[in-house]
């Protein structure tokens, strides 16, 4: 390989490396070495004054190189760029927890969209209503840490806002499951004061700390009800095993099309309202207990128009 086509490819390889990451100068000539390039400092500073010549923003930051801005463009068409940006655009302006990472992203976009493309997609509007189903929102940095906590089987402390016993309080748990049920996150965690597991609307919980200490799950998931679900080959297609809030469940594939669905659910309440909405292309094949509370909702609300 000569030596242009040599710096060319070492070039490109440290674009696509800084693409990823920041790296420092060590990290920076493993990969190369990695990429079978050797090459000393003076080089590999020389090739990266070369990615700052062609217009890329390289910054060198704690001893580390940043790539801050790129003069490349990514290659949306017109209605590509209306779409996307508008788009986007419109869901900042509205959403409550990400707006502000949305306009983040939003701004980063129009630095990479061609210039004919960007005029386009500025000569016109598309609108969107985005409203949170929650009020007050989900913090999204609290769903980070519950779901990191309930992978590594950590205990939380959460500042919960209970409307039962109407308190606001740090609370000692073991998160469970993360689920999403009736247009809202739930958490799922046993709490050792009151010696079961208990649902907490994540809404409600405006403070977490993810605490050293570790448990074991097992327990408090054998607690959780048996769920055994017939769905058409339609609702397969349009739900898969997402049906049930758990995403160990397992899939049987019928002859049909359909399949069934087989997991468990920390809170049948919630899961038989779901299944209500879906109509009869849904059967609950088991536990007895979520048939007979599946039945039991179905015939109040037939009592209310009786």
């Amino acid at each position: 390989m000569g030596t242009r086509m040599e710096a060319t490819r070492g070039t490109l390889i440290l674009l696509r490396l800084l693409a990823e990451r920041p790296m420092t100068q060590r990290e920076l000539s493993e990969a190369l070495h990695a990429e079978g390039l050797e090459r000393d400092d003076r080089t590999l500073r020389r090739w990266l004054e070369a990615l700052r010549e062609a217009g890329f923003d390289l910054q060198r930051q704690d001893g580390r190189y940043h790539l801050q801005g790129s003069p490349v463009r990514l290659p949306l068409d017109d209605y590509e760029a209306l779409a996307t940006l508008n788009i986007l655009d419109s869901f900042a302006a509205r959403e409550p927890v990400y707006g502000t990472y949305l306009a983040s992203a939003v701004a980063k976009l129009r630095d990479a969209t061609p210039e004919q493309a960007l005029r386009f997609a500025e000569s016109g509007t598309i609108e969107f209503s985005v409203n949170s189903a929650s009020d007050p929102p989900e913090d999204p940095k609290v769903i980070d840490i519950l779901r990191r906590a309930t992978r590594q089987s950590r205990r939380v402390e959460i500042l919960y806002h209970s409307l039962r016993s109407e308190t606001v309080r740090y609370r000692l748990v073991e998160p469970v499951r993360l689920a999403y049920a009736q247009r809202a996150h739930r958490l799922y965690a046993y709490e050792r004061e009151d010696g079961r597991v208990t649902e907490f609307r994540i809404n409600r919980i405006s403070d977490a700390h993810m605490l050293p200490e570790k448990f074991s799950p097992e327990a408090h998931i054998r607690t959780f009800e048996p769920a055994r679900i017939r769905l058409s080959e339609k609702d397969y297609i349009a739900l898969g095993k997402a049906v049930i809030p758990d995403e160990e469940a397992t899939i049987e594939l019928l002859d049909d099309g359909g399949a069934i669905i087989e997991g468990t659910t920390p809170s049948p309440f919630w899961t038989v309202r779901e299944l209500a909405s879906l109509g009869p292309g849904v059967e609950i094949l088991g536990s007895p207990r979520l048939r007979e509370e599946f039945v039991s909702f179905l015939d109040e609300t037939m009592n209310i128009y009786e």
